[in-house]
């Protein structure tokens, strides 16, 4: 056996063992109010809010540090990807105000989108006077934002078929290439 099948072997291996390790549960805010409003709950099981007076950077730190697949004591890393606002319309859910969207992501496996509603940092709100700004609020306590957190889970068997399907495609690939610059 060559060492580029030897590579290729080993690196199928640890990509089965990392797919195949157990999802992160859904993760609480700290600092946080979970709501209990109807869009929060029952309407959307899938999707927790919050209220919260931690800043976007708090938040997202605070989220992507327990949202975490571990493989024994090593902490498998998660990254970040930013979109825009208009896209929490389709990624999270219809009607949700958004002054940003990120996705924690786990490569192949899960993510977890997090929505941040920031009434006093909304550009449309930018005009008026700060009294003037409207206030969110939950059981009567005013806070400075609503997270809205939409985890995406995928099966097993799902990650396990794309896995496989990445090797024969990146062959054909390497085939490809070979013959186009040979």
């Amino acid at each position: 056996m060559n060492k580029l099948n030897l590579l290729g072997t080993g690196l199928f291996l640890v990509g089965v063992i990392y797919l195949t390790l157990p999802s992160p549960t859904l993760p609480e805010l700290s600092s946080s109010a979970l709501s209990d409003e109807a869009g929060d709950t029952w309407q959307h099981p899938d999707q927790r809010g919050y209220y919260s007076n931690l800043t976007r950077s708090q938040v997202l730190s605070d989220l992507q540090s327990k949202f975490i697949t571990k493989l024994g004591n090593l902490i498998i890393p998660s990254y970040r990807l930013n979109y825009r606002v208009e896209d929490a319309y389709e990624l999270v859910r219809d009607q949700l105000n958004s002054n940003y969207l990120e996705e924690i992501v786990y490569p192949f496996r899960e993510s977890l989108f997090v929505n941040g509603w920031e009434p006093k940092n909304a550009p449309r709100f930018a005009s008026l006077a700060k009294k003037d700004v409207p206030k969110i609020s939950l059981h009567g306590v005013v806070y400075d934002a609503k997270i809205t957190m939409r985890p995406v889970f995928s099966a097993v068997w799902a990650r396990l078929l794309i896995w496989i399907l990445v090797f024969p495609s990146a062959y054909l690939v390497y085939l490809s290439f070979k013959k186009a610059f040979s």
